[in-house]
């Protein structure tokens, strides 16, 4: 358990040092602040009379329809507490940061069972959200491609070599592929979920969608009922805080096939009252929520976005591998130029990493799918760096499970070279006791 302590403290440090950063006026209450008018018409509205009760039966406080009543009672909490020091907002941010940063951890290590792969996926998730971690330099990754393949070329096993550096190049690639994702504002994925007052709608969402899912696999693992109630309770709040929350119970039926395969139950009723809730939560929504209004029309982008938009969290080297053949139908020629053959070589990266994890590693499953299923209903709104948090949680995982990977393969082709070196060495041994003297 000190390894965990020792994790999980440092976990906490990354995300503190993370609040500390953000903690600054960016111009808040300043007119001209189109970032925290929201934040600013909130605290006008709670200033007004206004009825608490009316946040859990229609529109939240905000009163752009959306069903948030958790969240207003949050920003309530904050005006009972600060009134307009809106800087001092910023605590509540980082608090539902840190602990989101923890619930990973705990989400990790109840569908894997391995500490490590546990706090590897905390700690990458944790750098994310603060900003230390905004990407890794392009070049890293090819330097640690083409050294692999010559490491394992020297050794005697390119092949190897190429595995080790698929593996490895696919993680620097995943390192900044949370970061790199559009905002419509060109705000920092850091910013959104931590600096930014509003971003709360998401955190709290996802604090409350991860204490579901680890509730959920609790009880498959051990069928204690207590754990059922937890998970219907996170969804609940989930579903109380954003509306992302609604693809929930899928990420749920997920995690159950994963668990399945480490022998943990199929909770199939746990899982049908989940899609009831879900079903009850859409018909209240359509009754008693205004969604057919200008601001959530405007919201949304074309549809024939959706299908790239979905590739690039599937496989992300597509898009840019789908751009360079299209420019091969009008010139032909630049097949010759770098940019197709590194397009090329990294589909071939990331589909041979890919390959190899869904043999020896079909854990990052659950990051690599459940990424994607987490974004689903978000993708079709114009995005914003906070709609990817939740998302953020799964391919954090997905990362681990790569680098998981990495270790294993490289361990085992070094006990490999140990029990049976390379011809070259072998020759150069037996010279050696030739030429000994007698």
């Amino acid at each position: 358990m000190r390894t965990f302590w020792l994790g999980m403290a440092l976990i906490g440090l990354i995300n503190l040092a993370g609040v500390l950063r953000w903690h600054y006026d960016e111009g808040i209450t300043h007119p001209n602040n189109f970032e925290n008018l929201d934040t600013r018409t909130i605290v006008a509205r709670l200033e007004q009379p206004h009825s608490v009760w009316r946040w859990f039966t229609g529109d939240w406080v905000l009163g752009n329809g959306f069903y948030r009543p958790l969240p207003s009672l949050l920003y309530k909490l904050d005006y009972t507490l600060w009134g307009r020091d809106f800087l001092a907002y910023k605590w509540t941010n980082g608090v539902l940061a840190l602990l989101c940063g923890w619930l990973v951890v705990g989400l990790a290590w109840q569908l894997s069972g391995r500490l490590r792969l546990a706090l590897g996926t905390g700690a990458i998730f944790s750098l994310w959200q603060t900003g230390f971690l905004p990407g890794v330099p392009e070049w890293l990754s090819w330097v640690w491609l083409a050294g692999s393949v010559a490491w394992g070329w020297c050794l005697g096993d390119w092949r190897k070599g190429v595995v080790v550096g698929a593996l490895g190049a696919t993680a620097l690639w995943e390192l900044g592929f949370i970061p790199s994702l559009p905002d419509l504002h060109m705000e920092s994925f850091a910013y959104r979920a931590v600096g930014w007052i509003p971003g709360r709608t998401a955190t709290l969402m996802t604090f409350f969608a991860l204490m579901s899912l680890i509730a959920f696999c609790r009880y498959a693992l051990t069928r204690h009922i207590g754990w059922a109630i937890l998970s219907l309770l996170g969804l609940l709040g989930a579903l109380g805080s954003h509306e992302g929350a609604v693809i929930l119970p899928l990420l749920m039926a997920l995690c159950a096939v994963v668990l399945k395969r480490r022998g943990a139950m199929f909770p199939a009723w746990l899982l049908a009252v989940s899609f009831a809730i879900l079903l009850a939560y859409v018909a209240f929504y359509q009754h008693a929520i205004p969604i057919d209004t200008e601001y959530h029309r405007q919201r949304l982008k074309r549809f024939s976005t959706m299908g790239l938009t979905w590739l690039k969290w599937l496989f992300p080297p597509a898009v840019p591998m789908r751009d360079q053949l299209l420019l091969l139908v009008d010139a032909p020629l630049a097949v010759f130029l770098p940019g197709f053959w590194e397009s090329a070589l990294r589909v071939g990266s990331y589909g041979l990493a890919l390959a190899w994890l869904l043999r020896q590693e079909r854990l990052m499953a659950v990051g690599w799918l459940g990424s994607l299923i987490a974004y689903m209903p978000l993708s079709p709104v114009l995005p914003l760096m906070h709609y990817y948090y939740l998302p953020a949680a799964f391919r954090a995982f997905l990362i681990a499970c790569l680098l998981s990977g990495l270790v294993r393969v490289a361990h085992r082709f070094s006990q490999a070279l140990v029990a049976c070196p390379p011809e070259p060495a072998i020759k150069e041994r037996r010279h050696q006791q030739q030429v000994e003297p007698e």
